[in-house]
């Protein structure tokens, strides 16, 4: 027997939650990483300003970072709203993920999984 605890609180199952559904304000292009307070995503494909798309919450990204900086994979990831890019200092910015892989000095990217 286990202690697990039953509340009967009527949830209901929606999705996987790969994507949640998103209207933007302005036109979004394939690639671009979208913030909605703490929850980042990436649009996978472009969204006419208006119109109902998704962005991407879960999955493996290669992200634009700083060429100088070093990012060992396992490094938990935030993305800043002001360079535009993923950082490792978490200072009033969301957490996007994870690294997968090193992404040494030099590079200009490094892959992401999407940790939301």
């Amino acid at each position: 027997m286990s202690n697990a605890i039953i509340v009967p609180a009527g949830a209901t199952f929606v999705h996987e939650g790969d994507t949640i559904p998103f209207v933007p304000d302005v036109d979004i292009a394939p690639g671009d990483v979208v913030v909605l307070n703490k929850l980042v995503g990436v649009a996978k494909f472009g969204i006419y300003a208006g119109a109902r798309g998704s962005i991407t919450v879960r999955g493996v990204f290669s992200l634009v970072k700083d060429p100088t900086t070093n990012i060992p994979a396992g490094t938990i990831l935030y993305w800043s709203e002001i360079s535009h890019h993923v950082i490792k200092n978490q200072y009033e910015h969301s957490m996007i993920g994870i690294s997968v892989e090193d992404a040494p000095p030099s590079t200009p990217s490094v892959r992401v999984r999407l940790l939301h």
